[in-house]
């Protein structure tokens, strides 16, 4: 099964081309996985990139425009939000087992009492936040009985993400990721985020070093910014479009940015930021996308 692949990209003038495909190996189970909800995201895409995705999970339609999979499998429910699930679908459903995260509400005690449930912590910051993700990958497929799947699994992520690393090996300029969140305020991502994750996965660096909250991120006004030189990153998403970037790029302190002054921002496509391993293989493929096609445009600007 293919899960995504990178388009080719040329570049002439540093020869980089690279097509790369995410295979999932198809791995005989002596029966079917159990049954499943998913009360975050971050479980759900785990479990369809398990080839095991849940009966059901929380707006699985905004997943789609906010997430790293832009298309699951129609056959998912919507079971409302995790506080509040539907409880009348759950009995219809009767999953073999309930998954959630520890950060969410407590799972309501009438499933907890009916159902098998598993509750998994990510976003520790005390620890390695990538051995966290394929941790919880591996915890997840035990309940699942897809543990050779796991395994072939990550192992696919580590090799595609090694040979990233490898295309963007001279890149040294700091990179400042962004999200924002209107005319004047930014979530800036740093420590214990997946960006950063993935930045030290593909020894790429970070401009930012001040504290982050426990899921990686600080919110800043866009003043906080201006005097850091580094190539300005911005993750798009839903309520931000194109046309209000451009529009924010010339208002206000955003216009006195380095990198929107010589017009070298790079932007790239929605990934759940608090995710699991689809969503870092989701950031790293693009952004390296987007950095090829950069080198690619500088090169032949110098020409």
């Amino acid at each position: 099964m293919t899960f995504s692949s990178l388009p080719i990209v040329k570049n002439p003038n540093i020869l980089v081309v690279f097509h790369i495909s995410l295979l999932i190996p198809f791995v005989s189970q002596a029966s079917e996985p159990p049954s499943s909800i998913a009360l975050s995201w971050t479980v759900a895409e785990t479990l369809v990139a398990l080839e095991a995705h849940p009966q059901g999970m929380w707006a699985p339609n905004k997943y789609e425009e906010w997430g790293s999979i832009r298309s699951l499998p129609e056959s998912i429910f919507d079971i409302g939000l995790p506080a509040q699930p539907n409880l009348e679908l759950i009995t219809e459903l009767a999953p073999d087992i309930i998954m959630s995260e520890a950060y969410l509400s407590k799972i309501d005690e009438r499933l907890s009492i009916n159902y098998n449930t598993q509750v998994v912590s990510t976003y520790d910051s005390d620890l390695d936040t990538w051995k966290q993700l394929t941790d919880l990958t591996r915890k997840l497929s035990i309940s699942i009985k897809k543990q050779d799947t796991a395994e072939n699994y990550i192992d696919t992520i580590e090799t595609e993400i090694e040979s990233l690393k490898d295309i963007v090996k001279d890149w040294s300029e700091p990179l400042l990721i962004i999200r924002a969140l209107d005319d004047s305020h930014v979530r800036v991502y740093g420590e214990n985020s997946l960006p950063q994750a993935i930045l030290d996965r593909l020894d790429l660096p970070n401009a930012w070093e001040k504290p982050t909250t426990r899921w990686g991120f600080t919110v800043v006004g866009i003043e906080e910014l201006i005097d850091i030189e580094a190539r300005l990153v911005i993750v798009k998403g839903p309520g931000i479009s194109d046309e209000r970037m451009n529009q924010l790029s010339n208002h206000g302190l955003w216009q006195h940015m380095p990198s929107i002054k010589e017009g070298t921002v790079i932007s790239v496509p929605p990934f759940w930021i608090f995710g699991a391993l689809p969503s870092g293989y989701q950031f790293a493929r693009n952004l390296v996308d987007a950095l090829v096609a950069d080198q690619s445009i500088s090169t032949t600007q110098r020409q």
